[in-house]
């Protein structure tokens, strides 16, 4: 749970980051007024965050299909309202020539956030075709949609779903 916990946690320090800068108090509370001491902590929980990834991911081919899909949409649904924030303010920052760099770091960090969840989510979709819930082709496509933008959460609730209605139709089966 400290690991999943640690995933989710990884887009909101960079939420923290950017409200510190909105708000001098924060900065510095948390990182002393020096944004390099907070890039510096958003590195550190990138770094644990990967490896909390790798760490699911070898768990996940332990766990039963029903319970890594749910970790993978939990993770996911949970770094939404951090996603929109930082899109929202990254588009803020497109506005003025001045903070458009800004925007540039955002979009990397969202991406390496992605890429985190994205390891994670193709774990779960691996062990549900190893469970025979998922077909090949099925396989591809939730993989690769693990890594999009917005699609990898409706992709993580559409794979839980299957995963509880193939187990429910097992149970119905065998009852």
């Amino acid at each position: 749970m400290v690991s999943i916990t640690l995933m989710i946690l990884f887009p909101y320090s960079i939420v923290l980051l950017i409200s510190s800068l909105l708000q001098p108090t924060l900065m510095e509370v948390f990182f002393h007024n020096n944004i390099l001491i907070g890039l510096f902590f958003i590195c550190i929980l990138g770094l644990v965050s990967f490896g909390s990834a790798i760490f699911i991911s070898i768990k996940n081919f332990q766990n039963s299909p029903l319970k890594a899909a749910k970790q993978n949409m939990i993770i996911k649904l949970f770094q939404v309202p951090a996603y929109l924030f930082i899109f929202v303010v990254g588009l803020a920052c497109m506005v003025t020539i001045f903070s458009m760099g800004i925007s540039f770091f955002l979009i990397a960090f969202d991406g390496i956030s992605i890429f985190l969840s994205g390891l994670v989510g193709i774990s779960a979709v691996k062990c549900n075709y190893t469970n025979g819930i998922l077909s090949k082709k099925e396989l591809l496509f939730y993989g690769v949609l693990q890594f999009i933008f917005c699609v990898d959460v409706i992709c993580a609730i559409f794979l839980w779903k299957k995963a509880v209605n193939s187990f429910s139709n097992k149970e119905k089966k065998e009852g």
